[in-house]
């Protein structure tokens, strides 16, 4: 009976042998041990050792090493290769400003005035392609992705789409009170190529990795449009201009319109860029170096962006 025990027992601890397969190659074979007082077996596994103490203990004692992290993981390492950030969703705030470098617009261009904590912005990069230059810890990424643009206005201001250069008027009612609106944005969709050169520190344990991007971001504009929420419906505006004339009314039979145009919108764009992080943390910033208008026909502005990226792979 006492040979069968020990049998069974020595089938159930390779059975969690077995279970533990991170535990490699034996690193020897069982020895036995035993002195006068009880029976004492052990069997060495490389980060595992069971021990058989008496007829009725069997202890396994799992010793862990450096070789054991989160970096073995698939889904948290590069596999030694260079691997830039790019690929993933980024989510974040925009804006522009003018040369000066600041928010603060004259009075015939309040109509830019943005409520910035709802004006976001959304990056989609489905597609990296990268180049190792040095050692897999310095090179060369691109790819393709897609930017959604939301600057929210802070004023009842409507941008007609339809003259030579873009105008906006204020939106009133009869008294001449502000047009009551939930949402006023301009919308702006883009498709981007990036080319950026970049350092990271370890290119094969993603999650231990510090890394630092700087390039360009090329941009052509897809799609573009107004969109305005109103509190009520069946409501007649006003257009007013700077002079505090009337020069058109609006018909609102629904709660919001969306009108698609390009409002005089740069076709193409070129943003410095910079993306630095450490592990899952990693922060973007974005600064256009190309008017966010066509010359003569908008304000002379400069779209910005910062964020976050939310998911990468």
């Amino acid at each position: 009976m006492k040979k069968l025990n020990l049998i069974t027992r020595t089938l159930l601890a390779f059975s969690v042998f077995l279970l533990f397969a991170s535990s490699s190659i034996a690193q020897g074979e069982g020895t036995a041990k035993s002195d006068s007082h009880k029976e004492h077996k052990e069997f060495m596994m490389k980060n595992m050792k069971i021990e058989h103490r008496g007829e009725d203990t069997t202890v396994i004692i799992i010793h862990h090493d450096h070789d054991m992290n989160m970096g073995h993981c698939p889904m948290m390492c590069h596999k030694g290769k260079y691997n830039g950030h790019w690929a993933g969703v980024d989510f974040g705030w925009n804006g522009y400003v003018n040369p000066d470098f600041n928010m603060n617009f004259p009075p015939n261009q309040k109509y830019l005035d943005l409520n910035t904590s709802r004006s976001m912005t959304v990056n989609l990069n489905p597609v990296e392609l990268n180049l190792n230059i040095a050692k897999n810890h310095f090179g060369l990424t691109s790819g393709l992705g897609l930017t959604f643009n939301n600057y929210y206005f802070s004023n009842s201001t409507l941008l007609v789409h339809d003259s030579s250069a873009l105008v906006a008027y204020r939106l009133v009612d009869q008294n001449g009170n502000k047009a009551d609106m939930k949402v006023n944005k301009l919308s702006v969709i883009w498709l981007t190529l990036p080319v950026m050169f970049e350092y990271q520190t370890n290119s094969s344990i993603k999650w231990n990795s510090f890394h630092l991007s700087l390039g360009v971001i090329g941009g052509l504009r897809i799609c573009s449009y107004t969109k305005q929420q109103f509190y009520s419906r069946n409501t007649t505006y006003y257009l007013q201009d700077d002079n505090g004339k009337y020069v058109g009314s609006v018909d609102v039979d629904n709660k919001f319109t969306r009108t698609h145009n390009q409002y005089h919108l740069n076709p193409f764009k070129v943003d410095a860029t910079v993306r630095i992080g450490w592990s899952f943390l990693n922060f973007f910033a974005n600064y256009s170096v190309t008017p966010m208008f066509q010359n003569n026909q908008g304000p002379e502005v400069y779209p910005w962006a910062i964020g976050i990226t939310l998911i990468g792979w």
